[in-house]
């Protein structure tokens, strides 16, 4: 993944944070928060793509690895060094537009099959509550067979968040109108972060963590959340 002193920030697609793009460079506002830092600190470093669950392995044993956007909870709390928040998301389930589905608590949902994304902070923090594996929690390798299987039938909710969920959906083909939120999770962790592997050199997790200090202090930071519309 990298070589001695080559830094990697690896990230799953997840429009508008990130974006992937195979033939121009990378986008979105934590890819572009990303490059400020890679430029401000003048790293060796790459932004890498791939799928969460493998970024989530890779950033918990290999040295010199960042791994953005990821949020922060307990039982994640010792896995990593925690660089800075770089975003605050809010937690909902999804359903077909068409659907008649009343949720009133997280509980009223375990009746129903609930997608989620593999390796995702939303299945462990279901399965704390009671639901389990191949019941009521569908893990989905991708976004794609996330709101695919939930179109299909296969699925009668998503763990989705107010930001995401809208490209996702027409990236998956799925008229935006066909979806609707339904319920707002409200003690599910919400703070998105920065982190490096534990096994990453401390000095190097402060100097990034400084400087994200800085861009936030001296407006870059917003600049690009404005940009992207994220406010």
């Amino acid at each position: 993944m990298s070589s001695a002193n080559k830094i990697t920030f690896v990230t799953e697609d997840l429009p508008p944070l990130q974006i992937e793009n195979p033939h121009t460079a990378h986008s979105g506002a934590m890819v572009q928060l990303v490059n400020e830092l890679i430029k401000e600190l003048k790293l060796d470093a790459d932004i890498v793509f791939m799928p969460w669950a493998r970024a989530y392995n890779i950033a918990q044993n290999t040295e010199n690895i960042f791994i953005f956007s990821m949020l922060r909870s307990n039982d994640r709390e010792s896995l990593f060094q925690w660089v800075g928040k770089i975003y605050t998301i809010r937690a909902h389930l999804a359903s077909l537009a068409k659907k008649e589905i009343t949720i009133n608590s997280i509980d009223d949902a375990k009746p129903y099959k609930v997608g989620v994304i593999r390796n995702a902070l939303a299945q462990s923090y279901l399965q704390q509550l009671g639901f389990k594996a191949n019941k009521n929690i569908y893990a989905n390798p991708s976004y794609k067979a996330l709101w695919s299987n939930l179109l299909n039938g296969n699925t009668d909710l998503v763990f989705t968040n107010n930001i995401i969920w809208g490209p996702q959906v027409a990236e998956a083909g799925i008229d935006p109108k066909d979806i609707k939120l339904i319920f707002e999770i409200k003690d599910y962790a919400s703070d998105m972060y920065l982190a490096a592997s534990k096994t990453t050199d401390p000095i190097l997790v402060k100097k990034v963590t400084l400087a994200l200090e800085k861009i936030k202090a001296d407006g870059r930071y917003d600049k690009i959340i404005k940009q992207w519309q994220l406010l």
